[in-house]
C-alpha cells in the first residue's frame, strides 16, 4: 500500500512539473522559404510590456540565428511580427475526504471541498510576412499557462522554450 501511494505521488509530481506548452503552425505551401535569409522585427502594439518585448526580441533573434538567418533592418527578406494575447481559464479543484464503495453510492463520512481559480493563459502568435509581397506566409502559435509569480529568470526561460518549440519547424521543409 505504501508503495502504491509513493508511486501515485511520484506520477502526480511529474505531471505537475510538465509544461502545458502547446504549439501549432500553418504556412503557404507555395512559398519558397529557402530564399529567406534576412529578417527584421515588425512591431505592433499588442505587447505593451517593454520587458516582455525585449525578451521576445532576444528569443526570436537567437532562434533565427541558429537557422543561419541574420537581422537586416534596412532591406529584410521577411518580417517577424509577434503578437500576444491573454485569456483566463477556470480551474476547479475538488478534494474529497470520504471513502465508499458501490456504483454511485457513498458510504461513510466525508466531505468534499472545491476551489475555483482563474488561471491566466498566454498565447504568443508569430507571423512571418514576405517583405517584398507584404503577404503572410507562415503563422505559429504557442500557448501556455502563465505563472505571474514566476521569477524573471523563469519567465525568460519559459519564453525561450516557447520560441524554440514554436520555430523548430521554420522554415518548413521544401516540398518536391
Amino acid at each position: 500500500m505504501k508503495r502504491a501511494i509513493l508511486a501515485f505521488l511520484s506520477v502526480a509530481a511529474a505531471a505537475i512539473a510538465c509544461s502545458t506548452l502547446t504549439t501549432s503552425a500553418d504556412y503557404d505551401p507555395s512559398t519558397d522559404f529557402s530564399r529567406y535569409k534576412t529578417w527584421d522585427l515588425k512591431q505592433d502594439k499588442s505587447i505593451d510590456n517593454a520587458l516582455l518585448a525585449r525578451r521576445i526580441e532576444t528569443a526570436v533573434t537567437a532562434e533565427l540565428a541558429k537557422k543561419g538567418m541574420t537581422r537586416n533592418t534596412s532591406n529584410p527578406d521577411f518580417w517577424v511580427a509577434v503578437h500576444g494575447r491573454m485569456s483566463k481559464q477556470t480551474q476547479i479543484n475538488t478534494y474529497d475526504t470520504g471513502w465508499g464503495y458501490g456504483y454511485g453510492w457513498r458510504y461513510g463520512g466525508g466531505m468534499s471541498t472545491s476551489t475555483v481559480t482563474e488561471v491566466p493563459v498566454g498565447t504568443l502568435i508569430v507571423d512571418i510576412v514576405d517583405a517584398g509581397k507584404k503577404d503572410l506566409v507562415w503563422r505559429g502559435t504557442a500557448s501556455d499557462t502563465l505563472n505571474p509569480e514566476a521569477s524573471p529568470e523563469k519567465k525568460e526561460a519559459n519564453l525561450q522554450e516557447a520560441m524554440a518549440k514554436l520555430l523548430a519547424n521554420f522554415p518548413p521543409p521544401k516540398k518536391g
